[in-house]
């Protein structure tokens, strides 16, 4: 075997590797309550894994969302790009109590969601979401244990 043909053949299981490796979700997820009502979400706690949120999820699971943590309390604004299908935010201030929520179609990230007071968590569900569950403004937000954003 030639030199070429050996360094072929030795990067041909590295490369295998790399993209099993990259297949791998490594998405930190923890189960958390709004008043009595369990979900089961994903964490979005740093700029990357907010910008990214729920970009290419064509469904979610009846109980399962995503919760993006801020590093600190503010309006909190998002949008729907690169989404296919409609979901439900709420956003929650330090105290964890529900400010609002909105329904969000997708609309290739034309239109800009708000918290109506500074939030320091939004939490995106499956549309309808928290209305089934009778979620309204002031519900609970409960962690399993203190998130930090950075």
């Amino acid at each position: 075997m030639r030199l070429a043909e050996q360094t072929k053949v030795g990067v041909l299981p590295a490369l295998l590797f790399a993209t099993l490796l990259s297949a791998c979700d490594h998405t930190e997820r923890t189960t958390i309550y709004i008043d009595d009502v369990r979900a089961e979400v994903e964490l979005a706690a740093d700029l990357e894994s907010r910008a990214t949120g729920l970009i290419g999820r064509e469904k979610l699971a009846m109980d399962q969302g995503l919760l993006m943590v801020f590093p600190h309390e503010k309006i909190v604004k998002i949008w729907m790009l690169n989404m296919s299908m409609p979901l439900d935010v709420g956003f929650f201030d330090s105290e964890g109590r529900l400010l609002n929520t909105h329904t969000m179609p997708p609309d290739s990230g034309l239109t800009t969601y708000a918290s109506a007071g500074p939030a320091i968590y939004a939490l995106e569900m499956n549309r309808g979401w928290f209305e089934k569950h009778r979620l309204t403004k002031n519900a609970r937000l409960y962690l399993p244990n203190p998130i930090q954003a950075h």
